[in-house]
């Protein structure tokens, strides 16, 4: 029997329009083949069969919601991660969906699963879809330690919208600056609370990023919503694939969706290797959906209790291949 919480997450996952067709994902019966000959952890499992989360203990990342924990502060951020020189600038990015696989079985899997609804896995916003056209994204060096990285606050509502483009993003705010939780003003898709002089951290390297958006409802209307997400542990490699570098990132999340009270855990495993005169990277991207074994319980159902599986292990695994190509400013704007 479904308790009355699961019954209020399933009605409003059905009127907002954020049931994807994950379930009806075929499995991913070949692996991928590999790029990237390594002995490196964070490359192979960009091949591997299990996944493992690594990231903070379950019990310290539960985010401060009364459905969820007793504590009033969202998951501590890691530091944010940093990329190769030669990805400073601005990109335009194509993705394409490559498969799926549930690695402890199909029975294991719960709308509470990042990537089950629209929106609820920031790596892959809408599993399984291939966004219709490219987006911007721009990565930034640091003018304090010299390092480069992802800017959050340009590029999350670009890769959100592209993936959902029936949703709109609002507003945004960042940890930039900070070294813990503090978030930046909010920036408007108007622009008020963008500019330098209100907003001077926004583009700093970031670590969470919370944004408003509003979406289409299955019953129609629209509905706003607030959803923040956590870097909770990063790792960077360089590996070594024909004599090619290849620049592979590990990060580990937490997402929450205030209005579902819903909380999400993701491993995000992307590489990077420049091609084409300097001018294009290629890669692979990897997001594996993990479910905590509180998260099941809510369901409420004893069939889902009764369920037997690692909870430190992926129930889910998305994978996607991109093309980024090197653009200037002018034709990111156009985008």
């Amino acid at each position: 029997m479904v308790t009355r919480h699961d019954h209020n997450r399933r009605e409003f996952m059905a009127q907002s329009a954020g049931v994807t067709s994950w379930l009806a994902i075929p499995i991913q019966t070949n692996a991928l083949d590999p790029i990237i000959s390594s002995t490196n952890e964070a490359s192979l499992i960009l091949d591997a069969d299990t996944i493992y989360w690594e990231g903070p203990s379950w019990s310290t990342c539960r985010y401060g919601a009364s459905s969820l924990s007793s504590n009033s502060k969202p998951p501590t951020p890691a530091s944010p991660a940093s990329y190769p020189s030669w990805m400073e600038g601005y990109f335009a990015i194509n993705y394409k969906f490559t498969g799926a696989s549930f690695p402890q079985g199909r029975r294991v899997l719960s709308l509470r699963t990042a990537g089950a609804g629209l929106g609820t896995c920031l790596s892959i916003p809408n599993v399984g879809y291939n966004p219709k056209s490219a987006h911007a994204l721009r990565f930034l060096k640091d003018n304090g330690d010299g390092k480069v990285y992802e800017d959050l606050a340009y590029t999350i509502p670009r890769k959100f919208e592209s993936f959902w483009p029936e949703a709109k993003v609002l507003s945004v705010q960042t940890n930039g600056g900070s070294t813990g939780n503090n978030l930046t003003p909010k920036c408007y898709v108007t622009g008020d609370g963008c500019t330098q002089d209100v907003n001077p951290t926004l583009h700093q390297p970031s670590s969470r990023v919370a944004f408003d958006f509003d979406g289409p409802t299955r019953r129609g209307g629209r509905r706003s919503q607030s959803t923040d997400v956590t870097l909770l542990s990063s790792s960077e490699e360089v590996v070594s694939n024909n004599n090619n570098e290849v620049y592979v990132t590990a990060k580990s999340y937490s997402e929450y969706n205030t209005n579902q009270e819903l909380q999400t855990f993701f491993k995000e495993v992307s590489s990077y290797m420049l091609t084409r005169d300097d001018e294009e990277v290629s890669g692979k991207i990897r997001v594996a959906a993990f479910l905590p074994s509180y998260i099941k319980q809510m369901e409420g159902s004893t069939a889902a209790s009764g369920i037997d599986y690692n909870e430190n292990e992926a129930v889910a695994v998305y994978d996607y291949a991109f093309v980024m190509k090197k653009i200037d400013e002018a034709d990111a704007a156009s985008l």
